[in-house]
């Protein structure tokens, strides 16, 4: 059974995959703009959504990893 810090790591595998697939031809990738019958594709908004889930999901793993503190004692 996948831990968290694996499910997140695979989702995190999975954005990069989509944000490097972009293309000027594909979602995100194109600027967003309105269809003629006046259906809109966010683009711009479906990338920084991609961005944003990353950055959280970097918080969240930073915070399952252990943490070392060393300390020092000076007389």
């Amino acid at each position: 059974m996948a831990t968290l810090a694996d499910n997140l790591k695979t989702r995190r595998t999975s954005i990069g995959v989509e944000l490097a697939a972009m293309s000027a031809s594909t979602a995100g990738g194109v600027p967003t703009y309105s269809a003629p019958n006046g259906q809109s594709f966010d683009h711009v908004g479906y990338k920084r959504a991609l961005y944003e889930e990353l950055s959280e999901i970097n918080k969240a793993l930073a915070m399952l990893e252990p943490m070392e503190i060393i300390s020092e004692v000076v007389s």
